[in-house]
């Protein structure tokens, strides 16, 4: 389900294998919070293997933003794939989270 790896620049990259739903969001936010932690607040919310997500992966996602703007860290999404990306264009947070197509934009946004 999740795959870290360390960019270039040692920030994590969490790979997220599968639908976005029910219990699967507590767990993100458990591995979200763990990769946060070690990183000092710096992480790649990699999602070009999410077909789908729910309203609570959302507000997981903006929980974590909002938390991490309070400490100067950052958090940006990789690849989201058409159905997640129409999601977060009708729901507006296309406008307030930083969205990437390819891991080299997505590790720069943190220099």
């Amino acid at each position: 389900m999740f795959e870290t790896t360390i960019s270039k620049y040692n920030i994590p990259i969490l790979r997220v294998d599968g639908k976005i739903i029910g219990n699967t969001v507590n767990a993100l936010k458990r591995e979200m919070d763990k990769q946060l932690e070690q990183s000092g607040g710096r992480l790649i919310l990699d999602l070009t293997a999410v077909p789908l997500l729910d309203s609570s992966a959302l507000g997981t996602i903006i929980a974590t933003l909002q938390s991490l703007k309070k400490v100067d860290g950052k958090l940006v999404l990789l690849n989201p794939q058409k159905a997640v990306m129409n999601v977060l264009q009708v729901t507006r947070l296309n406008t307030i989270l930083e969205i990437y197509q390819d891991g080299e934009s997505a590790t720069a946004a943190f220099n």
